[in-house]
């Protein structure tokens, strides 16, 4: 893979061409890593997920003249003499229609597909040529398959294509045999802190933690289209809520550049994207098309990861064709743990530590609650002296989400995400009679992973150069039948980046920990179709879908409003297309205005004297706003020009604000998917304008009488339900027909 470096800053405010691909040229991804040049980084055999990663060894040449005798001398014929330099090749096990096709293919495609039919007993692959048609027949189809196998044997590191399926019966054989990688280490509470909103404990970490946030670079692992949600784009472009539009990847970057202009002294806080072959050239368009949402172009730097490994179909590792197409194979994802190999072997990491950044930070797509920890764990790591920090939250015991787990076996140490399904058995065997309980503060001492992660860069730079990157891969088939030799559907290798603590040695295992907040304030990732969604809600799991990841949104805000002291009502729970959710107040406050509880802090300096009602909406933007008394019954909106200063003192606000209207048919997919769109009856909107003068109704010389909180009671019960018919006037733009700012 092509290296996509950083170029030199020239300052905060300068626009720069970012290392972003070209979606009108061939891409420089892991696929075409030979052609452009680069060497794979090694990859290590798995046999235990819980040892270091063991460095590859070469690849036994396939050629006759390699091959050795018992005691390492090479064989010799008749009376001592010494074979010939050329021996005889053995009769060839090429398929008749292979053999006749040979010509078609580069010497190089030729060895391949022979390494394939010649490999031993019943793992060779002859099966892949044997419904081919004989001699030129279906000449192009021929070369496509033949170009796919070898650009998957160019890019898999541990020994190409043939090592590949080498790994795969072996780590198939254990699965089959039913190992436990586990077996033998014991399990412990790691080492990490826990923390409740708002307490001093959490402000005073995280006040150490805005000390380290101005030296992060950020990586966003987003390979995923959104067609498993209902929508036909990049997930990363789907909107994070209705009320501005925001998408995810905006308000991310928005969330950056927030930090970079409080706490960066003289730097650009670098990010980089991962994406995939369905949504590199989408990914690209995106930011293209908005002006990197005010990003400097060489901030951010995209790798692509590759289009996967061959899918399986049984034991003996078989690659599986693709269904009535013998010109084809099944291709399947290799997993996220792909991401330290691609920061590596396209000198990311290396780059950002050389411009001075001193963390990196792993966030997933379509979190918006993501950087509500970020200051927060950082003060973590810099008090633990940690190279890898954990995001987590509470977990119940034998919760199905894994848990962060210290494991010893004598002097080994490792401290990674073991799964609840393991976790609990684990216990049991090492003393724990009664496995996996919560303690006296009701969740299991377990944390729950949420795979966001930090590392110390300077400690991650040297692991990476140590291991090029490479995770331990793991093989998970779904058996149809007791004795584990037939398969429900095909299987793959796989890697995940949360493996990291693998590849660990010596001291650097004791340093690995977590940093635990409730999920309802850093996690609540969209992921499932809204009837799937519906269906995990009712059996009580969180749904995961576009309607709660908003809600979420909002309600976290509230949260952290209400630990200051501000009194935010809750709305009353409503019914969209089977997702359960709350019906407000809905609060959006842009990472410009504030981006974590210690800023919340000092843009609401008075935070008694602020009351939001449960039907409300608020939007506020602009690092020069401050919030001193407000009381809010109905929508508002309130801006802040850079450059300019507000403060907001005695307004009180009432009026038909915004209301969620039922929209299950919606043409819009957006829309659809939430089953709601926000039917805007009354705004009021005001705007400190950078000139000093003030757009909208602001009374400032004749404050209002501050409402008594019984009529704003009275209201949020009349409006915490869909509206009526009779309610739907107004503006009914949401998402489509706002401005993205």
């Amino acid at each position: 893979m092509a290296k996509k470096k950083n170029r030199r800053n020239r300052g905060n405010n300068a626009k720069k061409k970012t290392p972003v691909v070209d979606p009108s040229k061939p891409v420089p991804i892991s696929d075409n890593a030979a052609a452009a040049g680069v060497t794979p980084p090694p990859q290590a055999k798995v046999e235990d997920v819980t040892k270091p990663v063991e460095k590859s060894k070469p690849a036994a040449k396939s050629t006759e003249a390699s091959k050795k005798n018992g005691n390492g001398a090479s064989k010799k014929g008749k009376k001592g003499k010494k074979s010939p330099k050329h021996p005889e090749k053995k009769p060839s096990k090429l398929p008749p229609a292979l053999k006749s096709s040979l010509s078609l293919f580069s010497p190089s495609q030729q060895e391949l597909a022979r390494k394939l039919c010649e490999l031993p007993g019943s793992t060779n692959q002859c099966h892949l040529f044997t419904d081919w048609s004989d001699g030129e027949g279906n000449s192009e189809e021929k070369k496509e398959f033949m170009a796919k196998l070898e650009s998957v044997n160019e890019n898999y590191p541990d020994g190409g294509l043939v090592g590949y399926l080498n790994n795969a019966v072996g780590l198939l054989e254990k699965s089959r045999r039913g190992e436990n990688p586990l077996e033998g280490w014991t399990p412990s509470v790691p080492k990490g802190e826990a923390f409740e909103v708002g307490t001093d404990a959490f402000l005073s970490t995280e006040k150490l933690g805005l000390e380290e946030v101005g030296r992060c670079g950020f990586v966003l692992v987003a390979g995923g289209l959104g067609e498993r949600l209902g929508y036909g784009d990049i997930k990363i472009g789907l909107p994070t809520e209705l009320a501005t539009g925001t998408t995810y990847i905006q308000f991310y970057i928005e969330t950056i550049l927030a930090f970079q202009s409080r706490y960066a002294v003289g730097k650009k806080l670098p990010l980089c994207i991962m994406t995939s072959g369905d949504t590199n050239d989408k990914t690209v368009a995106l930011l293209s098309k908005n002006n990197y949402f005010g990003m400097d172009e060489d901030q951010i730097t995209i790798v692509v990861q590759g289009k996967g490994v061959p899918a399986l179909n049984d034991n003996d590792a078989h690659i599986a064709p693709t269904p009535n197409n013998p010109y084809d194979i099944q291709m399947k994802p290799h997993g996220h743990g792909d991401i330290h190999a691609l920061l590596h072997s396209n000198g990311v990491a290396k780059s950002w530590l050389e411009q001075g950044m001193k963390w990196t930070v792993f966030f997933q797509d379509t979190n918006g609650l993501a950087f509500h920890t970020l200051a927060l764990s950082l003060g973590v790591s810099s008090k633990l002296g940690l190279i890898m920090n954990s995001i987590t939250c509470p977990r119940k015991a034998k919760q199905a989400i894994g848990a962060i787990t210290k494991l010893t076996k004598g002097d080994q140490e490792r401290t990674l995400n073991v799964e609840y399904n393991q976790l609990d058995p684990l216990l049991r065997a090492t003393g724990h009679d009664d496995g996996d309980v919560n303690d006296a503060s009701g969740f299991s001492p377990f944390p729950g992973n949420i795979n966001q992660l930090l590392f110390n860069l300077e400690s991650y730079v040297q692991v990476l150069e140590r291991t090029k990157g490479v995770m331990p891969e793991f093989v998970n088939p779904k058996y149809k039948d007791a004795e584990k030799t037939i398969f429900k559907k095909p299987t793959r290798l796989e890697c995940m980046m949360q493996d990291f603590p693998t590849t660990l040695e010596g001291a650097e295992t004791e340093k690995v920990g977590f940093t635990s907040l409730s999920s309802e304030l850093c996690f609540s990732p969209v992921k499932n179709a809204t009837a799937d969604g519906a269906a995990l809600q009712a059996k009580g799991s969180p749904p995961g879908v576009a309607a709660t990841g908003e809600a979420d949104q909002s309600s976290a805000v509230c949260e952290l409003l209400r630990s200051l002291g501000c009194r935010v009502q809750e709305g009353g729970k409503v019914t969209f297309s089977g997702i359960d959710i709350r019906s407000g107040p809905d609060c959006v406050l842009k990472p410009s205005f504030a981006a974590c509880v210690t800023e919340f802090k000092k843009k609401f300096p008075n935070p008694s004297a602020v009351s939001i009602s449960g039907r409300s909406s608020l939007v506020l933007s602009g690092d020069g706003l401050v919030i001193e008394s407000l009381h809010l019954d109905g929508a508002l909106v309130i801006e802040c020009e850079e450059g300019a200063s507000g403060v907001i003192q005695d307004l009180s606000v009432k009026n038909k604000g915004w209301v969620k209207v039922s929209d299950e048919a919606s043409k819009d997919e957006v829309i659809r998917m939430r089953g709601y769109h926000i039917s805007r009856l009354e705004t009021e909107k005001i705007v400190f304008k950078k000139d000093g003068s003030i757009d909208g109704n602001y009374p400032i010389e004749q404050p209002v009488e501050t409402p008594v909180e019984k009529s704003i009671e009275t209201v949020v019960g009349d409006l915490s339900k869909p509206a009526s018919e009779e309610e739907q006037e107004g503006d009914t733009q949401c998402c489509a027909g706002c401005t993205i700012m």
